[in-house]
């Protein structure tokens, strides 16, 4: 089931990625809508973070092309935000975490100027909206793993881009943190931004987004997520982990069940 987009945000067309001639990413062809949270749902291996990489021109495609905003990527750059895994990351870069957050203001200051007080309050709420203020001053290689987490949100959200893609971002958080994220990146998507995080679980992904899509090598579907959170396509993508499945596919036939709530 792949739902089709009118003058979609994001377009991906017979997209194919190999690493050592081995196929990670098969034919993939989608468009996507602006002003929404998009998941993208997966087993290991599915090639999740890869297809994320391929639209921010991190890996080249064997075959295939994105296009953001109707542009190639280079001339739009400026509008996109990135979080990479936390495990690709060298936390040991001596910079405090009002530093960090500060560079993703760089973007919209120019080769020459130098960050000052509109760029540092742009930094300062954005970090109030992750929960991290009390941490301003704080070497980011002192922080846990959930703590750089939401310090890279933020970094992110400083950016104030039109389109954001998170890989990710919800790794070694823990439950109230991941609900406060969640709830912040609903209110980005309602006020007109488009948010696209690699996701693991499912049963968060079914009350959070509002689009998914379910890749395994090959897309299984893409569309609103009450129409692809269903027991047949979740099939597909996972396979025969059927005890992953099962609580999810309870949920999926209690008749009061609202995928859109939060």
């Amino acid at each position: 089931m792949i739902t089709q987009v009118d003058n979609p945000i994001l377009e991906i067309h017979d997209l194919i990625v190999s690493y050592d001639q081995s196929p990670v990413l098969w034919n993939v062809d989608l468009s996507l809508p602006s002003g929404k949270l998009i998941g993208i749902l997966g087993p290991n291996g599915a090639g999740k973070s890869t297809l994320i990489k391929a639209i921010m021109g991190l890996v080249t495609p064997s075959s295939g092309y994105v296009k953001i905003f109707n542009e190639t990527l280079d001339q739009v750059r400026s509008r996109i935000s990135y979080v990479p895994q936390r495990e690709s990351v060298d936390w040991n870069f001596p910079a405090s975490v009002l530093d960090v957050v500060m560079m993703g203001t760089y973007g919209k200051l120019g080769l020459f100027k130098r960050p000052g007080k509109k760029e540092k309050d742009i930094a300062l709420s954005c970090l109030e909206k992750v929960g991290m203020m009390s941490f301003v001053n704080r070497q980011i290689s002192e922080l846990s793993g959930g703590q750089q987490q939401r310090v890279f949100i933020a970094r992110a959200l400083a950016q104030e881009a039109d389109l954001y893609l998170m890989d990710e971002p919800f790794a070694g958080v823990d439950m109230s943190t991941e609900t406060a994220i969640f709830h912040l990146l609903q209110e980005m998507a309602a006020q007109g931004k488009t948010v696209i995080v690699v996701h693991h679980d499912i049963h968060s992904a079914m009350n959070y987004f509002d689009w998914i899509i379910m890749l395994n090598l090959h897309l299984v579907a893409s569309g609103p997520n009450e129409h692809v959170m269903s027991e047949e396509l979740l099939r597909k993508t996972y396979g025969g982990k059927l005890n992953l499945l099962t609580k999810v596919t309870d949920l999926i036939k209690q008749k009061d069940f609202n995928p859109l709530k939060s």
